[in-house]
């Protein structure tokens, strides 16, 4: 009573030290998180502290709290006989879709029925709970679970599905490393085995769960244990061996329904009646519903053998109300059907998630093709444009190849290599003439005419290009714009149409190949085309194109690159022009 009366000072003082937000819980309850596992007793006075004040605490704190209480109780083993309570908390966090705290609040609404004698509720509770914790990582949880579900099935004599769920908390178990709960659940597997008589699974099961208790040094586990084994062993018919057991266990399981019963059987059997009678009636003490039904049948009996017909009647009359309260809790093809039912809805609500994922992998597969699909269309029509730019520009490069050829022919450098070469077929001539080579003298007179009407073309092209050059540098319109560029006149579009006529004449076919190299060319880089063959400076210009001499320059880098496909500079398409 002191260490209880000091603890609740104690947490009385923190209370009122720490604060209950929204984000964090009062230290109270933090204090009962921390020993709820190893000490619910102590949990459960941290948490009777707040009983109080948490009415004023926000609703989330508020929840809980209360969950917390009721999961104190329940590991205190102490009966719970409302639902009010824990529905209130299943449907807070279902609302806050909190999956976590709602499949720990179904689990211990599953208990809550199990305590009421409910089973159909307390399975349909323990089966949302599981349908909720598939989506979280509480795995002991979902092992627990399993296992409430696997006792409550045995209580049916639903020994299949029991089978089938303490597999489901074994695997659970073991995937957690809990060693301890492992040979719990071979112990309750053992039972299944036991109801279904499969003798040798039994033994063997009862066997690995004792080992495995020895093992982790857990006697009283392991006494536990050893004592269904040797009720296992009576129910088989080794008295001897049971006995032994039961008796060696007895000191560390005196509580034990199980080992109370059977020593009872065992005494009874060997007719020492007063121990038959002392140890039935310790269960009528300490044991459950069924053990205390199975302990009134067999006092009945006993005293009626005894001729203890009043005793007799008593617990006959005793043994009837139990056995009618058990067969009011055990139905078990209502059970079977409720489960079977929750499991074709489980197992329909797992198929429509996977329709549902299939459909989005699918959706994701479509989409991917698409975009696959897309990224292909747009490589094709990247290089297909690639493509044709590098097709265009080595036409162009042909055009301006071709452009060039020509005007090399017009010009004095062309005129000069022929009369080279006409000067080394006069040469070969003279040769041929002394070496008597008549077809060599045919074929180099043949050339030699060639070339010489080519030398008369090409003078006579020159000698009229000249003259065509002289008669525009003495025109109106060359004056005109070198007269703007002193004077700074603003030019009309009749001059710049001028200027285009004067030009074509001086320099046949000038704007048609300018249109040839680059056929989008725009009237203003028409018109820097014309002040580059007029020769006008830079300067000169910006004055008549309005502009800066920083954007002639840009212009004329890249009207050279649109004209000849390389990337060049003003310089580069000034010659270009002057070719033309």
């Amino acid at each position: 009573m002191k260490n209880a009366l000091f603890v609740y000072l104690l947490a009385g003082c923190v209370c009122l030290l720490s604060c209950t937000s929204e984000k964090d819980y009062p230290i109270a309850m933090r204090h009962a998180m921390g020993c709820m596992n190893a000490r619910p007793d102590s949990a459960l006075i941290w948490l009777a502290t707040l009983a109080d004040s948490i009415t004023h605490a926000p609703q989330k704190t508020q929840m809980y709290y209360r969950l917390l209480t009721i999961k104190a109780e329940d590991k205190l083993y102490m009966p719970h006989t409302t639902d009010s309570v824990i529905l209130s908390i299943v449907d807070y966090y279902q609302q806050k879709g909190d999956k976590e705290r709602l499949f720990e609040s179904y689990y211990y609404l599953g208990g809550t029925y199990r305590d009421m004698n409910d089973i159909p509720r307390a399975l349909k509770a323990y089966h949302q709970g599981i349908e909720v914790g598939e989506d979280t990582e509480q795995t002991l949880l979902q092992g627990m679970t399993y296992g409430q579900m696997g006792i409550l099935f045995a209580y049916q004599d639903l020994y299949d599905e029991s089978r089938r769920m303490h597999w489901k908390a074994l695997h659970c178990y073991r995937e957690l490393g809990d060693s301890v709960k492992c040979a719990n659940s071979l112990c309750h597997l053992a039972r299944t085995y036991d109801g279904k008589n499969e003798n040798d699974s039994a033994l063997y099961y009862y066997k690995e769960a004792y080992r495995m208790a020895r093992k982790l040094r857990k006697d009283k586990l392991a006494d536990g244990i050893a004592g269904e084994m040797g009720c296992f062993y009576y129910d088989k018919g080794q008295i001897g061996l049971a006995k032994q057991i039961l008796l060696e266990v007895l000191p560390t399981e005196r509580k034990s329904s199980n080992v109370l019963l059977c020593l009872g059987s065992i005494y009874k059997d060997e007719r020492q009646v007063d121990s038959a009678r002392y140890y039935w009636g310790e269960v009528l003490k300490y044991g459950n519903l069924h053990k205390q039904c199975y302990a009134n049948y067999y006092l009945t009996d006993l005293e009626k053998t005894q001729g203890n017909e009043v005793l007799s009647l008593a617990y006959g009359k005793q043994y009837r109300i139990l056995q009618d309260s058990i067969n009011a809790i055990t139905r078990t093809d209502a059970v079977e059907k409720l489960h079977l039912s929750y499991s074709f809805q489980h197992e329909e609500q797992k198929n429509h998630q996977l329709d549902l994922k299939n459909e989005s992998y699918l959706k994701k597969i479509y989409l991917l093709l698409f975009i696959l699909l897309f990224i292909i269309a747009l490589a094709v029509i990247v290089i297909q444009r690639i493509r044709i730019r590098k097709q265009k520009a080595i036409e162009q490069e042909k055009r301006l190849r071709l452009i060039q050829e020509e005007q090399y022919k017009h010009s004095l450098a062309y005129m000069r290599e022929n009369e080279r070469k006409l000067q080394e077929v006069e040469r070969q001539l003279v040769e041929a003439v002394k070496q008597n080579d008549t077809l060599r003298q045919e074929l180099l007179l043949s050339q030699r005419k060639v070339l010489e009407t080519s030398g008369h073309q090409s003078a006579a092209l020159l000698s009229n290009r000249e003259l065509l050059e002289d008669a525009f540098r003495r025109s109106d319109v060359y004056a005109f714009f070198h007269q703007a560029e002193q004077e700074e006149l603003k030019v009309q579009e009749e001059d710049w149409d001028a200027l285009r006529t004067a030009i074509d004449i001086a320099y046949p076919q000038f704007t048609g190949r300018l249109y040839e190299l680059y056929p989008k060319l725009s009237q203003r880089e028409l018109h820097l085309c014309y002040l580059i063959k007029l020769s006008l400076s830079c300067m000169s210009m910006t004055h008549i194109l309005i502009c800066t001499p920083s954007a002639i320059t840009q212009a004329r880098k890249r009207l050279y690159k649109k004209m000849s496909g390389r990337d060049g500079a003003g310089e580069d398409l000034d010659k270009l022009i002057a070719d033309l």
